[in-house]
C-alpha cells in the first residue's frame, strides 16, 4: 500500500488533531490511524500497509508503543522520532540522562526513598524545583523555598496523594530571565519566549503569552544535538535563559504547539506534514 501512517487517538478534543483533519486533507498518501482501535497485540499484518510511521497526539497515552515502533522497524518500516524504538519508557528522566553531558541542565538529583532526603537539601539546596517525570504543560511544577514547605510537600505528595518519590525530579531553581519553547520539524521551524507575570511558570497552559524569540546560533545547535543523541526528528524543547546561559529544562516528543502557531502565525501541522511527506519522497 504504501504511504504514511500518522498515529493518534482521533475522539480527543484537541487543537492538534482539529488541525491534523483539516491540513490533512491536501495529501492523498497520509492516513490517520486510531492507535486504540488498531493497537493489536499480536500485530497483524494489516499494520505493516504503510512505510512511513509517525507518532502523534495521544500515542503517548499507550505504555506499549515501544512494542508496536519495534515490530515495525524489525519489519523494514521507517519510524519517525526512534527513540520510540529504542526506549520503553520516555520520561525527563530519560532525557536529562542522555543530554546532561552535552547541555546545559540545571542540576538535578532523583531518590528512590524518602530516607535520603537530606542528600536532596544538601546537594540542590534552596530554592528547589519538584517535577514529575511523566508530566508537562507545568501540572506539577512545584517550586519549595525552605525545609517547611518540602516536608509539607512531601506529606502531601507522597502519603496522602501516594506520588511514589521515584516519579519525582529535584531540581536546583534558576531564576530565568527567559523562558523559550523552541520547535524543530527536521530543522529549527522557530523559537517563542513564554511570559507568564503572575507565576514563575511560564507555559502557555499555565496562563501565559507567547512573542517570536530569535533563533541564535547555539540554540540551533541545542536542537540539533538533541536530534542527535535522542534521535528525534519532530519535537520542542524549553530552555531557560539567565546570564547569557541557556538551561535546558524539559523535551517532548509529543508537544502542544497552540500557543506557537497563535503568537508566531505558524502553522505546525502544516510543517509536520510537509515533513513526512519529504521523507516518505525519499525513500
Amino acid at each position: 500500500m504504501g504511504g504514511i501512517a500518522i498515529f493518534t487517538k482521533t475522539n480527543l478534543q484537541d487543537y492538534r488533531i482539529i488541525k491534523l483533519k483539516e491540513e490533512i486533507k491536501n495529501y492523498n498518501n497520509i492516513s490517520i490511524i486510531d492507535i486504540e482501535k488498531e493497537n493489536i497485540f499480536p500485530y497483524s499484518e494489516k499494520i505493516l500497509n504503510y512505510e512511513l510511521y509517525y507518532f502523534f497526539v495521544g500515542s503517548n497515552f499507550l505504555s506499549d508503543i515501544h512494542f508496536l515502533a519495534k515490530y515495525l522497524e524489525q519489519n523494514g518500516k521507517e519510524v519517525i522520532n526512534k527513540i520510540h524504538v529504542k526506549e520503553s519508557i520516555i520520561s525527563k528522566t530519560l532525557f536529562y540522562s542522555i543530554l546532561n553531558k552535552y547541555i546545559k541542565i540545571p542540576e538535578f538529583v532523583k531518590i528512590y526513598s524518602i530516607d535520603n532526603i537530606e542528600y536532596v537539601i544538601n546537594k540542590i539546596g534552596f530554592p528547589m524545583i519538584i517535577k514529575h517525570q511523566f508530566i508537562h504543560r507545568g501540572e506539577f511544577v512545584h517550586k519549595i523555598d525552605n525545609e517547611k514547605e518540602l516536608y509539607d510537600f512531601l506529606e502531601k505528595y507522597l502519603l496522602e496523594k501516594k506520588i511514589n518519590i521515584k516519579n519525582l525530579i529535584f531540581q536546583k531553581y534558576i531564576p530565568y530571565e527567559k523562558d523559550i519553547r523552541v520547535i524543530f520539524v527536521g530543522k529549527p521551524i522557530g523559537a517563542m519566549e513564554r511570559i507568564n507575570k503572575n507565576s514563575f511558570k511560564a507555559n502557555i497552559s499555565q496562563g501565559g503569552y507567547g512573542k517570536e524569540y530569535k533563533l541564535d546560533e547555539e540554540i540551533i545547535d541545542i536542537g540539533y544535538k538533541i536530534m542527535e543523541k535522542c534521535e528525534l526528528q519532530i519535537f520542542a524543547f524549553d530552555l531557560l535563559l539567565k546570564d547569557n546561559q541557556y538551561y535546558l529544562i524539559d523535551l517532548h516528543h509529543i508537544f502542544q504547539y497552540e500557543g506557537f502557531d497563535k503568537y508566531l502565525n505558524k502553522n505546525i501541522t502544516k510543517e509536520i506534514l510537509k515533513y513526512l511527506n519529504e521523507i516518505s519522497n525519499k525513500s
